[in-house]
Formats: C-alpha cells, structure tokens, sequence
C-alpha cells in the first residue's frame, strides 16, 4: 500500500507543472560597462556621466515556451532637460551591450526585442517631445520600427522609482507592459519564431546609455516568477 502511494505521489509530481518564484538578488546578473552594484537591491547602468553604457543580464537563460511574469522598479535620474538618455529590457540571445548614447545599450543587438523608456527627443529618430515607450526589434533605433507605435509616458527623470512589471503569455503569443501600475501597452507576435528564428531559449537584461547628456539609471529589483 506505501509503495502504491509513492507511486502515486511521484506521477502527480512528474505531471503537475512547477514554478519558481522568489526574490532575485543583483549578484544573479552579469554586469558590464559602467554597470554597478549600489546596494542590496539595485544596479546603477549608467552614473551621470556623458557618453557611457552600462548592462545588467540575468545569468540563466529563459524559455520562451513558458510564461513568466518580472517586478523590478526603474529609477531614470532626476535632470529632466538635461537628462538622457534611458533604459532597455531586452530580449537576447547572448549576454552584451549594445550602442551607448541614443542606443541605450540597445541599439546594434541582433536578433533582440527591446522594451525601450526613453527619456531624450531625438529628432532624427522621429521621438515625440515626451518620454515614451517603445518595442523596438533587433536594436533598431529608429521608431517607425517600433513594433507597437510609440506610448508617450509622464516625466520618469523625476528621481523617484516607478514600478515596472512584464509578463510574458506564450499560448496568446502576449507580451505586457505594466509601468506604474497601469497596462501601458501589450506585443502580440510570434517572438520566437519572427525575432529569434524558432530559437526558445533567451538571456533578458537590462541596459542603458548616455550621450552628450546623461543621468544616473538604476534598475531596482523586486521578485520574477518564472514557469519551468
């Protein structure tokens, strides 16, 4: 009878989907450029200085056949006018950085999907006079390339930490974007086969850059929960 239970009990083990959900800690990410550690919770991509990049990569791989849901707050400086450029999630295949400046870190990643918050105007890059929210694919800059159009956003270089949330749907090919706790915009598309040419398994991470203008950019961490 113990030995049929056992039984039972793995089978239902080995049938029931697991999760994994917990704190992430800033010592789970690889970082390079200017990237660093300013405390328990949070990673300084860029300090206020012109003309550098920074990333932060989380080391483990993600299948992209699985949902997923990311909490983490951005922190995008506190110079407004004076302040530039902003922060990317990407979606990659290797861990690096991209272009720093208007590149955020992003820009020349290829194959990528990028979640841009861009805090800087650049004409030539048909940006609106606010910060705005982009989907950007394989580092593209210009935003007629944006896979959403772009969502003008409120000032985010006001000092203050705004909370970011992603979730990853696979069965409705669903991406969502939830930044101070309001849906801003939601990517539909075959990511794993248009983006990463059936590729499942990716790195995601956060980069950031700086031009002639500059602001400190921090990533603060919340919690992921990843389906394995």
């Amino acid at each position: 009878m113990v030995g049929r239970l056992l039984w039972v009990l793995v089978l239902v083990a080995l049938s029931t989907p697991r999760s994994v959900f917990g704190q992430s800690s800033v010592h789970d990410f690889q970082l390079s450029g200017s990237a660093s550690v300013i405390s328990e919770d949070c990673i300084r991509l860029t300090p206020d200085l012109p003309y550098v990049s920074g990333s932060a990569w989380f080391k483990r791989a993600i299948d992209l056949t699985r949902p997923f849901e990311m909490r983490m707050s951005l922190v995008l400086g506190s110079k407004n006018e004076q302040g530039a450029d902003g922060i990317v999630f990407v979606f990659h295949p290797r861990i690096q950085t991209g272009f720093r400046g208007e590149g955020m870190g992003f820009a020349g990643l290829r194959p990528s999907l990028g979640i841009e918050f861009d805090t800087y105007r650049n004409v030539h890059l048909n940006d609106p006079q606010a910060d705005h929210l982009a989907v950007m694919l394989d580092g593209q800059r210009f935003h007629g390339e944006s896979g959403l159009g772009l969502v003008e956003l409120d000032n985010l270089e006001d000092g203050a930490r705004h909370p970011l949330r992603i979730t990853w749907d696979p069965q409705r090919a669903e991406l969502s974007i939830y930044l101070d706790e309001k849906l801003r915009a939601a990517y539909r598309g075959d990511v794993i086969k248009r983006v990463f040419g059936g590729q499942t398994q990716v790195y995601w991470g956060m980069t950031a850059g700086t031009g002639r203008l500059s602001n400190d950019q921090d990533v603060c961490l919340d919690r992921t929960f990843l389906s394995v």
